[in-house]
């Protein structure tokens, strides 16, 4: 069973719960799923082209709330986001889904009940708040055995990419799983979003990209990614890059201004 919550506002994120606020132009939804996880979806439902304005490199925060509505968590509280003023445009009747990897941030918060709160950090959205009621197992949710997928690395003359198996844990994110499978660089993942109706995956990479070096190295690079996350999301159509909330990513040799798509092949096929 999947749970949505109503949008909602809150002129005071630190205490309480929200107020109910209702937004005409563009629509939020959060959802949390079977497996403990939630999604965060912002769509714009005018026939018009909208802006989003963010203060910082940060995209979304949520809060748990107890019983007493003290908050126990916060998810920026441990976080550091580049400060920059940024834009994201909404075409008519698209939608921006952004996973909340619930299962991996709330490790140390006990076992409960709980009220889930987020809201875009987008100036136009803000106030725009929506909670849902969360059940949190903590650490006595039940093992479930591993599963094994295919992802892609360097072949040995760092000329192609080359599938191999590994495990997963099913219960966790599939795509920061990945991105720590396959990636021997010294490159992190700090987010990632969904647009285009969840075809269009870009992945917000942190200043690790400077250790990116060589044509050679850049290709076997794209490759692993483009190629790992095609494998296994078969519903996404385009991956894009950026660094640190911005956009295009400059490598080296190579400049990242357009999403890569299926038919882009690093492997050695004939």
């Amino acid at each position: 069973m999947i749970l949505a919550s109503c949008g909602t506002d809150n002129s005071d994120s630190i205490t309480g719960k929200p107020q109910q606020k209702e937004d005409k132009s563009i629509t939020t939804e959060l959802k949390v799923k079977e497996d403990g996880n939630a999604s965060f979806t912002m769509k714009n439902e005018t026939p018009k082209e909208m802006t989003l304005t963010y203060p910082s490199g940060q995209e979304i925060e949520y809060q748990l709330l107890n019983n007493e509505d003290n908050i126990v968590f916060t998810y920026s509280a441990d976080k550091v986001f580049v400060l920059m003023i940024s834009e994201k445009l909404l075409q008519p009747n698209e939608e921006i889904v952004i996973p909340l990897d619930l299962k991996t941030e709330l490790a140390e918060v006990p076992a409960g009940s709980y009220t889930l709160v987020a809201w875009s950090t987008a100036k136009e959205l803000s106030d725009q708040k929506q909670e849902v009621a969360y059940e949190w197992a903590g650490d006595e949710v039940a093992e479930e055995s591993n599963e094994t997928i295919t992802v892609y690395r360097g072949d040995a003359n760092a000329e192609y990419v080359e599938p191999y198996d590994v495990s997963i844990d099913p219960t966790s994110d599939l795509v920061h799983q990945i991105f720590e499978e396959i990636m021997v660089l010294e490159v992190g993942l700090i987010d990632y979003r969904l647009e285009n109706n969840n075809t269009k995956l870009i992945l917000n990479m942190d200043s690790g990209l400077e250790n990116v070096q060589g044509s050679a190295g850049e290709n076997i690079f794209i490759g692993t990614i483009v190629h790992s996350y095609f494998e296994n999301l078969p519903d996404i159509e385009e991956i894009y890059f950026e660094e640190e909330g911005k956009s295009p990513v400059e490598l080296a040799h190579i400049v990242v201004s357009k999403p890569f798509t299926r038919d882009q092949d690093y492997t050695n096929k004939k």
